[in-house]
C-alpha cells in the first residue's frame, strides 16, 4: 500500500512539474526557425503557437527571416496574431528593447531595468534681486527652480546608459499606460536637457533664467547643460549615454517646457558620487 502511495505521489508530482514547464514555455522567432530546420511542418508549428505564450517579433524584417527559413504563410499569420494578443504575449521586462510605458529607465548592477522616477520642483524664486535693485537694474537677477532634498534617490558611481521610451514604440499590450509630462509631446531625447544642479545643502537648485536692464533669457543656462550621446535602438526607444560627469547632482528636464516662474515641473534627477 505504501509503495502504491509513493508511486501515485511521484506521478502527481511529475504531472504538476510537466504542467508548470508547459505553462512557462515561451516561443520566440528563433524557436520556430529551429523547429522548421528539424523538419517540423506548419501544422505542428501552429499547434505550438496556439498552446504557448510568446515573445515573437512580427516586424517586417523578422517575418522575412521566418519566410526565408521555409515557414508558411499560415504560420506567419498566426505569429502576427499571437504577437499582438496581450493574453499570449510574454516580454522580458529587463530587456531594453521590450516595450515599456513612456519614461526614463536604467539597468542596475544586477541587470534589472529600473524606472527613474521623476521629482517635482517645489518652488521657484529669484536670486540677486537686491543687487539688481541697488544697481538700478544693471546687475543680473537669476530665476531659480528648487528641488527638495540634498540628493536624488538614484545615486551612481558611474552614470549608466539611460533608456528613453516614447509613445511611438509598440505598447499595444499596455494600453493603460500614461506617459509622464514631456513624454506625451516629445518624440526623442533631443528635446530634453541634461542639467547640472547647484547644491545648497538642504536643496538642489536649477537656474532657469535671468534678467537685467541689458536683457533677459529663459530656459536652462548653457553653463549648466551637459552633453550626452543618443542612439535609437528601436521605434520610440533611445539609449542615452551622458558624457563623463563629475561628482554632483543632475537631472533630465524636458526643454519644451523648462521650469519657469510661477510653474512647477517634473524632472528626472540622479546623482553621481
Amino acid at each position: 500500500m505504501k509503495k502504491l502511495t509513493n508511486i501515485l505521489t511521484a506521478i502527481a508530482l511529475w504531472i504538476a512539474f510537466s504542467t508548470t514547464v508547459h505553462a512557462q514555455e515561451v516561443l520566440t522567432n528563433q524557436d520556430l526557425i529551429q523547429l522548421a530546420k528539424m523538419g517540423m511542418g506548419d501544422a505542428i508549428l501552429l499547434s505550438k503557437i496556439k498552446n504557448a505564450n510568446n515573445d515573437f517579433d512580427a516586424s517586417t524584417a523578422a517575418l522575412m527571416a521566418l519566410k526565408a527559413a521555409g515557414i508558411g504563410d499560415a504560420v506567419l499569420a498566426e505569429v502576427i496574431t499571437a504577437e499582438s494578443d496581450p493574453a499570449r504575449k510574454t516580454v522580458d521586462a529587463n530587456d531594453p528593447l521590450a516595450p515599456h510605458k513612456p519614461g526614463v529607465y536604467y539597468q542596475d548592477e544586477s541587470g534589472q531595468l529600473v524606472e527613474l522616477l521623476p521629482a517635482v520642483t517645489s518652488q521657484n524664486k529669484d536670486k540677486g534681486r537686491i543687487t539688481n535693485i541697488l544697481s538700478q537694474g544693471w546687475a543680473k537677477t537669476t530665476a531659480i527652480s528648487t528641488l527638495s532634498g540634498a540628493t536624488a534617490r538614484a545615486q551612481f558611481y558611474t552614470p549608466p546608459p539611460f533608456y528613453f521610451y516614447f509613445n511611438q514604440q509598440n505598447v499595444r499590450f499596455e494600453q493603460s499606460s500614461i506617459g509622464y509630462y514631456g513624454f506625451v509631446q516629445a518624440t526623442s531625447p533631443n528635446e530634453f536637457t541634461l542639467a547640472k544642479l547647484d547644491e545648497t545643502g538642504s536643496n538642489r537648485e536649477l537656474e532657469i533664467g535671468a534678467y537685467s536692464n541689458i536683457g533677459s533669457e529663459s530656459g536652462i543656462s548653457e553653463k549648466h547643460s551637459k552633453p550626452f550621446a543618443i542612439e535609437q535602438v528601436a521605434p520610440g526607444v533611445f539609449k542615452v549615454t551622458p558624457s563623463s560627469l563629475p561628482t554632483g547632482e543632475y537631472c533630465f528636464v524636458y526643454a519644451g517646457s523648462a521650469p519657469a516662474a510661477g510653474s512647477l515641473q517634473r524632472v528626472f534627477d540622479f546623482g553621481v558620487n
